[in-house]
C-alpha cells in the first residue's frame, strides 16, 4: 500500500490497528513475536 502525501497520517494509523490486530491474533497462537517484531514501540 502506498501512502500519499495528504492522507499518510490516516494510512499509518490504519496499518498501525492492522499491526496490532495481527499481533494479537498471533500471539494467541503462541507465535513468539520478540524476533520478528519490526515496529517496536
Amino acid at each position: 500500500m502506498i501512502a500519499r502525501k495528504e492522507n499518510a497520517n490516516e494510512t499509518y494509523e490504519s496499518l498501525k490497528r492492522d499491526d496490532l490486530s495481527l499481533k494479537a491474533v498471533l500471539k494467541s497462537l503462541g507465535v513468539n513475536l520478540t524476533d520478528i517484531d519490526r515496529i517496536k514501540e
